[in-house]
């Protein structure tokens, strides 16, 4: 016997929630209440007889199937839009070039998304290192990452974000435990370029016996972050880069205080409808 094919609200619905990242988010994108989104969810849930949402706090996250029903559901919702779409299909090639952080830890296991709507679009991505400066002339999309007095005239804002601790769970349970932030001087500080960020955080916090100089300085995000996971010591983190790791249980939060970051994330657009297309799905794409 076929398996049932779930409603199309409920796709999209699962869909919107796996890609924006909440109930909320996806609510307003599909001009629902939060309430109906929740109702889909759980109504596919039943036809299909295994979870694709489990509780986080007051929302919710993708369990792994989830995850993997929500890709399937993506690609065959992108080809029911282009079969009902009068223009021709994008095409061609697009060159994005972004930071190392943003491309590693956040776009790469979303980019199917952007494939299923755009299959025909050929996409190379490539790492702008030179945090703040949109350096790679050749690409088509530019992210960068840095003050906005560093961006070109033509760059708008795209992210901001704020700055949290991470850690591995390890590092969070060993005694003697990590439990005040004045318990960070006896641990290794994990620094994305520059030890400023970490200085500010423990002036906030009010750490007291904590250097914010001493640690291990990193060129990117990446690098930062896996050191962060094999419990080589606490790291700054956002919920944008660190979204995956938080959700999968590989970093935790040992502290809830967050402050602004000093760099925000800026997008820069060239010519033709591919470019205009794949920011539009870049910013559509990112958590609120």
């Amino acid at each position: 016997m076929p398996a049932r094919l779930p409603p199309l609200r409920a796709a999209e619905a699962l869909e919107a929630v796996d890609r924006l990242g909440s109930l909320a988010a996806a609510a307003e994108a599909l001009s629902l209440t939060r309430s109906a989104v929740s109702h889909a969810i759980r109504r596919l849930e039943a036809d299909l007889g295994f979870p694709l949402t489990e509780p986080d706090g007051r929302g919710v996250r993708m369990t792994a199937r989830g995850r993997l029903y929500a890709a399937e559901a993506r690609r065959a919702l992108a080809i029911l839009r282009r079969a009902a779409a009068e223009e021709a299909p994008l095409s061609g090639e697009l060159r994005l070039a972004c930071p190392p952080g943003f491309g590693a830890l956040w776009l790469a296991e979303r980019l199917c998304g952007f494939r299923a709507l755009h299959p025909e679009i050929a996409l190379q991505v490539s790492a702008s290192r030179r945090l703040g400066r949109m350096s790679d002339a050749g690409a088509d999309v530019e992210i960068g990452f840095g003050e906005a007095a560093e961006m070109p005239p033509e760059a708008r804002l795209l992210k901001r974000v704020s700055l949290f601790p991470i850690c591995a769970p390890s590092l969070l349970n060993a005694e003697p435990g990590l439990r005040r932030a004045s318990d960070l001087a006896r641990l290794t500080l994990l620094h994305l370029v520059t030890p400023v960020d970490w200085e500010r955080w423990l002036q906030a916090s009010g750490a007291e016996g904590a250097d914010p100089r001493g640690g291990v300085v990193f060129s990117d995000m990446p690098m930062v972050q896996a050191a962060a996971e094999a419990g080589q010591g606490v790291a700054l983190g956002d919920s944008l880069t660190a979204a995956s790791a938080l959700a999968s249980g590989r970093l935790v939060r040992p502290f809830a205080l967050s402050i602004p970051c000093r760099w925000s994330y800026f997008i820069r657009v060239g010519e033709g409808e591919a470019a205009a297309a794949l920011a539009g799905w870049i910013a559509a794409a990112l958590p609120r």
